[in-house]
């Protein structure tokens, strides 16, 4: 199928490794030009190097998105690399992993740690947001994308608090764009990651939760094994896609039947 998205620009913030990484790649080869952060140098040079070796376009920037002024960076990196995004992919960074032995109830969450999750999770997305929608709204066409977490249906009971409670924010941020914004050609949706193979999900199982361990997940993934980062990868670059037009305003779960709610 031609996704109908050659030649557009993407921003994929966080994508420089895992899932971010598989999105970065799944545009890439579609024939989109892609601007992927992260923010060590290394691990961006690599993605952006692997993606040029695989025949797609892509640019990296080791930049902050969680800082305002990392978010102006990355967008003045996007228009003097190829232009003004048509695509924003928002992956971002994960919740704090915590060392074992540490606690991780409700008790154990200081102001500090919500504020940092607010700013992580939520001001970013407003702020990489508010920067590519005048351009979006010019042309009337544009794909907004945040990639969020199975735990706004089932929160982890096992893990930190403020991941939790904050990022159910960003789904209903994108749920007002789509309504807000659906008459310029623009739609906003978000992808609840469950068990993917990737770094972070790697780190996370190191810090050896009390309940979530590796036995534990094969026995409640109902596919039988962990994601891979390309399929979340494949999935966005339909979302990002001319084909999902119609398709706004929601949260998709890819979790290999992992979370057992019906809706």
């Amino acid at each position: 199928m031609d996704l109908g998205i050659t030649g557009k620009v993407a921003v994929v913030a966080g994508g420089s490794r895992g899932c971010g990484l598989g999105i970065s790649r799944a545009l890439a080869a579609e024939g989109v030009k892609v601007v992927l952060t992260g923010r060590q140098d290394e691990t961006v040079e690599a993605a952006a190097q692997a993606i040029g070796a695989e025949g797609g376009e892509a640019v990296g920037a080791a930049l902050d998105m969680t800082r305002p002024d990392g978010v102006a960076a990355i967008m003045a990196a996007a228009r003097e690399s190829f232009g003004d995004p048509d695509i924003l992919v928002v992956n971002a960074p994960s919740a704090f992993v915590q060392k074992p032995g540490e606690p991780r109830g409700f008790d154990a969450c200081a102001d500090e740690d919500y504020l940092n999750m607010f700013n992580n999770f939520v001001l970013s997305q407003v702020r990489l947001t508010r920067a590519v929608l005048p351009a979006m709204k010019e042309r009337r066409w544009g794909r907004l994308l945040n990639i969020g977490s199975i735990a706004f249906k089932t929160p982890h009971q096992e893990d930190p608090m403020p991941a939790n409670d904050v990022r159910i924010a960003t789904a209903s941020i994108q749920r007002i764009l789509a309504h807000e914004f659906g008459g310029f050609g623009i739609t906003a949706n978000t992808i609840a990651t469950g068990p993917f193979d990737s770094e972070l999900s790697r780190d996370y199982r190191a810090s050896k939760p009390a309940v979530k361990t590796d036995d534990w997940f094969a026995k409640m993934i109902p596919v039988g094994r962990w994601g891979d980062p390309m399929e979340m990868g494949w999935l966005a670059a339909f979302l990002c896609s001319e084909r999902a037009a119609f398709l706004t305003g929601e949260v998709i779960r890819l979790d290999g039947g992992y979370t057992k709610s019906l809706f």
